[in-house]
């Protein structure tokens, strides 16, 4: 078997050395590079392709929202409907004479009406 050799023989804290630009920018505050990379002016106002899908991602939900509102509006419109509708049934129907007997002229006028409905439909 061969003994292997040791790496570092000499200084054990020695860094490795840096690239020779950065080795100028440490020894020469005033070191400028002479090739920066510099966007277009017309790439530095555009939105990259995250910032693009998240909003539209937010419009979606905004449309989404506005949907579930819509729809929620709408439902409330036909529940109020069907309760008021279902009032004056009841008043109709629940209405007596004074020895308790049920209004038969009222009761007529809601059959009539429930008729001349599914004939328009």
């Amino acid at each position: 078997m061969k003994p292997n050799p040791q790496q570092s023989q000499g200084k054990f804290n020695k860094k490795p050395a840096a690239s020779h630009a950065k080795a100028g920018q440490k020894q020469n505050p005033n070191f400028k590079q002479k090739h920066k990379q510099r966007k277009p002016a017309s790439q530095e106002n555009k939105p990259n392709k995250v910032e693009i899908r998240k909003m539209i991602r937010q419009k979606k939900a905004a449309e989404a929202e506005a949907e579930r509102q819509k729809i929620q509006l709408e439902k409330e419109a036909r529940i109020k409907a069907y309760k008021k509708q279902r009032l004056e049934k009841t008043k109709v129907i629940s209405k007596r004479t004074q020895r308790g007997q049920p209004l038969m002229k009222d009761r007529m006028q809601l059959l009539l009406k429930q008729i001349e409905e599914m004939k328009r439909r």
